[in-house]
């Protein structure tokens, strides 16, 4: 009988240990007749109507539910999109509350934390490239925003949290992975990012672009609206462009036999920058391609979709 008890005792303070050390509940099916799925619609639905008599003409600013937070298992066969339409969430608030840097990181039975008041949740302590995007323009554009601790892959993150808002185009445009466009309107790649060797001397540099090979003259367009902030000459990239873009990010364009912008030109993505050249440290024609962000470089395949298949 002492050693049931025992048992007993032990089985309730395990069961209480799983229950103090669980950060938040799990919404175990994305139905109405799990609790949890049925509570966290009902918090939504309080949202959007106390979001809605704010839109009236003269209204009051109405209280909103306080905020809380659960946990949920991405299904089989669904992803991100199909999730935020399943929970009545915008992917972004899921996004930035879980710190994705894109809607292919999930994997199924991946755990997510979902909020029941939608917005974006900004890290304060950026992990990847579209948190420190979101944070950039957090700085420059959004005002307030509440400061809250969660706890996501087991570690505390401090989040700013701004109810209601969702991404700007930029990072939308990152997220989508669609941040920047092709820069020729044909071409191959004929030199990765990275290390290589030295196409004249055999020794190892480091390649801080991708080269794409085109016959001279190619229109070389701009891969995402922005600002002229360079045009000259430099002795290794010859007759070279640069613009700067949103979220801190730069374009370079180099060995280009011919410029057609001015600086400080306003340009928007398509437009005819220049012309394809040999100008410079160059073995032929070619467009050296360069994306830079806070000075600097990035590999460019990842963020120009159109060029993953030209990749040698």
């Amino acid at each position: 009988m002492k050693l049931r008890a025992l048992a007993m005792a032990a089985a309730l303070i395990l069961l209480f240990a799983r229950v103090a050390t669980a950060e938040y509940p799990e919404i175990r099916r994305l139905s109405p007749r799990d609790p949890l799925f049925k509570q966290l619609q009902a918090d939504l639905q309080r949202y959007f109507q106390a979001s809605s008599r704010l839109a009236e003409p003269g209204a009051q600013r109405p209280e909103l539910p306080p905020l809380k937070i659960f946990e949920v298992r991405v299904p089989e066969s669904m992803d991100l999109f199909g999730l935020a339409a399943r929970l009545n969430l915008p992917y972004d608030t899921i996004a930035t509350l879980n710190g994705l840097e894109g809607p292919g990181a999930l994997e199924p039975g991946t755990l997510l934390l979902v909020p029941s008041v939608p917005g974006l949740y900004v890290s304060l302590e950026p992990e990847n490239t579209l948190e420190e995007i979101v944070l950039s323009v957090t700085a420059n554009s959004r005002i307030g925003g509440r400061e809250i601790q969660v706890v996501r892959r087991g570690s505390s993150c401090r989040v700013l949290f701004f109810p209601g808002e969702g991404f700007t185009p930029v990072e939308r445009a990152y997220f989508l992975n669609i941040l920047f466009l092709f820069p020729l309107p044909t071409g191959s790649v004929s030199s990765g990012y990275g290390t290589r060797p030295n196409p004249f001397d055999g020794h190892s540099e480091f390649h801080r672009g991708v080269d794409l090979a085109a016959p001279t003259g190619t229109e070389v367009h701009a891969a995402r609206d922005g600002v002229v902030i360079t045009v000259g000459f430099d002795p290794v990239l010859g007759n070279m462009v640069v613009l700067g873009h949103d979220a801190g990010y730069q374009t370079v364009y180099g060995h280009l036999s011919l410029i057609e912008v001015r600086l400080n030109e306003e340009v928007r993505a398509g437009m005819i920058l220049g012309r394809v050249g040999s100008t410079g440290y160059s073995t032929g024609p070619h467009l050296h391609f360069e994306i830079r962000r806070q000075g600097s470089s990035r590999d460019p395949v990842p963020l120009l979709p159109a060029i993953r298949e030209r990749v040698p």
